[in-house]
């Protein structure tokens, strides 16, 4: 059978017929023809059943071109976008140059430069307080300097001294005997003395006396020997030699005898001396028992030490007042501020004790300023809403003093600060904040901290060129940190302009819109 070619009329052929494969084109015309059209759609829906899985696959295909057509035309605009961004809207200030502290605080107690506390030294009944105006002295009362503020029942102690009075008076009495008696034996000394030379003299004029005896008796016996002179001229010329020694003797007895008196005398003479020693002795204890009524009696007095105001006031009249309840808490200061009687101060002049980290040691030094604000936090509120430090001090003052020792419980040192100014605004006792300025500098740029941004752990401060109102990210070296300034001191000029607002969505060259310009004229 001889093939033949499709004929003009081929297109009126049923459509599955063109989808066939080639193989149905090289079909006869035989009058056989018609009955292999269900051979050919059988062998299409064999067709489909094999690859029935390219018509979800062709349908993802589909979707994912679909999705990716969307997404660069998004990115085209996103791009188109970033090409040509809207300024960022920032806020600006002008560095400039000035003085910069470096602060150090602490919390710390206020107390009067001059203050005493006043207590007695014995028990007893308070007996009497200050009048004022028809009323007893209350704390608060103003007091002048040797004012008397408060006494105890002092009637055993004044007749404790009345009785050392008299003691001191009878040892002074007998003082005064004694001074007499050593007058007296020094006199007999010099009489005895007088009688022992009158008797030396006579001894001395009865010796010559004896000697030209002798000398007249020997001239007697060379005259008897010549037979010039009788026996008995010899016998009265030899007792007149015995007559001149006796007198010698005589003499010489008295002598003895006035030498005794003498040492009578100077041995009374050191008695009264040793009496008048033990006078003196207890003219010194009855003194000394007259002083220590005097003192103990004082101390039942309390006296306002220089003019001041009374602080704290603990006792009232016709109260017992006990040594006890004060030496009891000399431990607890607190405590013993509501046990001590009466504490006066000088509401002049106020210094503030605070402790420091005990690194600090040396950075704060004598003369460096201070200032003095309240201590419930209200300081940062108010700096934070555009005050400064200064605006917010209550008193301003300098370092006096810092003690190098550490304390060993929370190892810390002590400052005190004595204050200048503002001590009207201070109370004794009260808890306040310390600022003390460790570190100051002055002509230099400071900027305030919010200018300052920190990238790849360096410091950065934004640049606004005006002229292109571009940024400049620049890099920078910090100095000194104060209460909301920073001091630069490179990188960055006095008069231009950075940002303090606006910072985090900013880069090197971005476009930016100035909203608000200001000088650095925050806190210190």
């Amino acid at each position: 059978m001889v093939s033949q070619p499709y004929s003009s009329n081929s297109a009126t052929q049923d459509p599955t017929e063109l989808n066939s494969p080639p193989l149905a084109v090289a079909k006869t015309a035989s009058p056989e023809a018609p009955a292999s059209r269900p051979s050919s759609k059988s062998e299409q829906q064999s067709l489909l059943k094999r690859f029935w899985w390219l018509i979800p696959l062709v349908g993802v295909v589909f979707t994912v071109g679909g999705i990716s057509v969307v997404r660069l035309r998004d990115a085209a605009s996103e791009a188109a976008v970033v090409a040509a961004p809207d300024p960022l809207t920032v806020q600006t200030v002008t560095a400039e140059r000035g003085s910069i502290q470096a602060w150090v605080s602490s919390e710390g107690t206020v107390q009067a430069v001059r203050f005493k506390h006043l207590a007695f030294d014995v028990d007893g009944d308070i007996t009497y307080l200050a009048n004022r105006e028809g009323r007893t002295l209350r704390a608060g009362d103003p007091v002048r300097q040797g004012e008397l503020l408060a006494q105890i029942d002092d009637r055993t102690l004044q007749a404790d001294i009345n009785q050392a009075e008299a003691a001191v008076n009878e040892a002074q009495r007998q003082r005064g005997a004694a001074t007499a008696n050593v007058a007296q034996m020094e006199s007999q000394v010099a009489s005895a003395r007088a009688q022992v030379a009158q008797a030396e003299a006579q001894v001395a004029q009865a010796q010559t006396a004896q000697n030209l005896a002798q000398t007249e008796l020997q001239r007697y016996q060379q005259l008897f020997s010549q037979g010039a002179i009788s026996a008995s001229d010899l016998d009265n010329r030899r007792g007149t030699v015995q007559d001149a020694g006796s007198q010698v003797a005589a003499a010489q007895a008295q002598v003895r005898s006035a030498q005794a008196q003498v040492s009578t005398a100077q041995a009374q003479v050191q008695s009264a001396r040793e009496q008048l020693q033990a006078t003196d002795s207890q003219i010194a204890t009855a003194q000394a028992r007259l002083n220590q009524a005097q003192v103990a009696l004082e101390g039942t007095r309390l006296y306002a030490p220089f003019d001041g105001i009374v602080a704290y006031l603990n006792i009232r009249e016709n109260e017992y007042y006990s040594l006890q309840a004060v030496s009891s808490q000399l431990g607890n200061y607190q405590e013993l501020l509501s046990r001590v009687p009466i504490v006066v101060i000088d509401p002049s002049e106020f210094e503030v004790v605070a402790d420091l980290s005990a690194g600090m040691g040396d950075r704060i030094r004598p003369g460096q300023t201070a200032l003095v604000t309240a201590g419930n936090g209200a300081t940062q509120d108010q700096i934070q809403a555009g005050g400064n430090l200064i605006d917010s001090a209550q008193a301003q003052g300098s370092v006096y003093a810092v003690n190098p020792a550490v304390s060993p419980g929370n190892r810390a040192i002590q400052a005190t600060a004595r204050m200048a100014s503002g001590s009207g605004n201070l109370q004794h006792g009260a808890s306040v904040n310390l600022w003390i300025a460790a570190a100051e500098r002055s002509d230099t740029v400071v900027v305030p901290l919010n200018a300052i941004a920190f990238r790849d752990q360096g410091a950065y401060v934004f640049v606004v060129n005006e002229t292109t109102s571009t940024v400049e990210q620049r890099p920078v070296e910090l100095g000194l940190e104060g209460f909301d300034q920073r001091e630069i001191l490179s990188g960055l000029q006095a008069g231009e302009q950075i940002v303090t607002v606006g910072q985090n969505g900013l880069a090197d060259g971005a476009t930016v819109r100035v909203v608000g310009d200001r000088t650095t004229q925050g806190g210190l």
